[in-house]
């Protein structure tokens, strides 16, 4: 048997954007609804999350607006009570500076190719894209390649 450590989700929280739409398809296939997405307040919502229940937390928590809302956008509203923070210490969450979906997403793939070295294939096959998928991300994120090394 092997056994492969993983990190909780409180600490990949770079991963959620990424699990939050692996869920939004597969609720929308076996329940039949047509949810296109999530809002980028509900996201920052769910990123500002510690997650002490992990992946299978994030789940249910994106479960449950399938039984509000049949189409459209997960918004905030949706998502249980308590999730979201609701004082000004919101706004110093981890992703104070993130204020778009689009950033959020350029920061996940910026982290990823740095983790690798910024190896384009090795970070396309960490993602589970094609590289070509993550060459047109990049440009569509305005990320050019690794940072200059002499900053």
């Amino acid at each position: 048997m092997v056994s492969l450590p993983l990190p909780p989700l409180r600490d990949r929280m770079e991963d959620i954007p990424l699990l939050v739409g692996h869920f939004i398809s597969r609720f929308n296939r076996t329940q039949g609804r047509d949810i296109t997405g999530m809002t980028d307040e509900a996201l920052a919502c769910l990123m500002s999350h510690p997650f002490p229940g992990n992946v299978r937390e994030l789940e249910n928590i994106i479960e449950r607006p399938f039984i509000l809302c049949r189409a459209g956008e997960i918004d905030r509203g949706h998502l249980p009570d308590g999730l979201c923070p609701t004082t000004a210490s919101a706004g110093t969450s981890r992703l104070a500076t993130h204020r778009s979906f689009k950033q959020l997403e350029a920061a996940f793939v910026s982290s990823a190719l740095e983790r690798n070295g910024w190896n384009k294939l090795k970070t396309a096959r960490e993602l589970g894209i094609h590289k070509t998928t993550l060459f047109r991300k990049m440009r569509a994120l305005g990320i050019s390649g690794a940072p200059d090394p002499g900053r």
